[in-house]
């Protein structure tokens, strides 16, 4: 989908020719944030992991906001959940196609406290409801309290925090988050 709105923003699917800007948004916003007590613990190189963005891209599932043609935040938004997901005590079930799973949301570091990672994840809010998904499930790393405020601004209800295995991070708790799109 693809929506524009008074401020010229853009909110599309990336394509394979953004890719070398979607990842420097990523490592630059690692390099930048890395000593902040919200870091989630990703790593350039590792996580978000070059073959998992060009993948993402190549399924339409690379979310970009773009503003004077520049990507300003991304995400990737798919029906691919970690297998403890499973476990948690979701008002949705996930059946395989009925949710989906935000990942990896970055707003670039000099474009923060802007309302853009606000305006992408209401982009894909809209996308999920028209596809027909029920709700939207994901987590948020144990010490990442701006990610939390910020999915609860959206209205995304806390649901339980479980211990997931992560390669980037290890073992960690995880604070499990769900929007229902259909009552």
């Amino acid at each position: 989908m693809f929506q524009v709105n008074n401020n010229g923003i853009r909110c599309k699917f990336a394509n394979i020719e953004d890719f070398d800007e979607i990842q420097k948004l990523y490592w630059n916003l690692i390099e930048q944030s890395k000593d902040e007590p919200s870091f989630p613990g990703w790593k350039k190189g590792v996580h978000p992991s070059p073959d998992m963005l060009m993948e993402s891209i190549k399924q339409k599932q690379m979310y970009i906001l773009k503003a004077n043609e520049v990507i300003k935040a991304c995400a990737i938004c798919n029906h691919l959940s970690n297998e403890e997901y499973a476990n948690v005590s979701w008002r949705i079930k996930d059946t395989g196609q009925n949710v989906c799973i935000i990942h990896a949301l970055a707003v670039g570091y000099d474009y923060r406290g802007q309302g853009l990672g606000k305006i992408l994840v209401n982009h894909i809010i809209s996308d999920a409801k028209e596809s027909g998904s029920e709700a939207i499930h994901l987590d948020v790393i144990d010490n990442n309290v701006a990610a939390e405020a910020f999915y609860k601004g959206l209205g995304f209800q806390y649901i339980s925090t479980e211990n997931i295995f992560y390669e980037v991070v290890g073992h960690r708790n995880f604070k499990m988050y769900e929007y229902i799109l259909r009552e």
